[in-house]
């Protein structure tokens, strides 16, 4: 098992609000952490930090204590977000100009032959496999209800001008108001994850993936 992790602010921003963590790989378990701040907000690279450490944290003080089983593990991971959402809640109450902060959290948990994520927010884990491409979890946004109602195509949501607008995310809700979304995956030989916060499009053959 083998794992990567690169960070760039790019050219849009003044400031990198991502923040990633990679554990190694202890007793059959790796963990892999990434968020994303919500630009526009004073404080996402506050938020994106404190999600990731109070995450990191509180899975690898509790994973060893607890029966590995699919329900174990998914459990966990539900109660590191809502525990890392209190965190940066009690924070961006603190000082008046971190009160609207937010961040993405995604969260991977590699056991075995299982793979076990948390996600929300817009950022996004995919699969490869096989040379095929498919993304896993589904964005907390705006435009993606867009998309599902059928308003807006997947093409138009890259353009929209509401495109950022995320309707779940990390501090929005105070306590258990946010619906994590945490699911099993069953994974196989040669399979690579990607978690990745910024988004991108390539088109090939008037198909795109973003």
């Amino acid at each position: 098992m083998r794992a990567y992790a690169k960070t760039d602010i790019g050219k849009a921003r003044e400031m990198n609000q991502d923040c990633y963590y990679v554990s190694d790989e202890i007793n059959n378990m790796r963990l892999c952490i990434l968020a994303d701040g919500m630009g526009g907000y004073k404080g996402g690279e506050i938020a994106s930090s404190l999600a990731t450490t109070s995450t990191r944290d509180y899975i690898q003080e509790r994973f060893e204590k607890i029966e590995p089983t699919t329900e174990n593990i998914q459990n966990l991971i539900k109660e590191a977000m809502d525990y890392a959402n209190k965190i940066v809640y009690k924070k961006s109450k603190e000082n008046e100009e971190l009160d609207q902060m937010g961040t993405t959290l995604e969260i991977c948990i590699m056991y075995g032959n299982k793979v076990y994520i948390g996600h929300i927010g817009d950022s996004r884990i995919y699969r490869i496999r096989r040379n095929i491409i498919r993304r896993i979890t589904t964005d907390h946004s705006y435009v993606e209800t867009l998309v599902k109602d059928g308003t807006i195509t997947r093409e138009e949501a890259f353009y929209h001008p509401r495109k950022n607008m995320l309707i779940k995310a990390l501090r929005m809700y105070r306590k258990y108001r946010a619906r994590y979304y945490c699911k099993r995956i069953s994974s196989r030989r040669y399979n690579t994850y990607v978690l990745r916060s910024v988004l991108q499009i390539c088109y090939k053959r008037r198909k795109y993936i973003i």
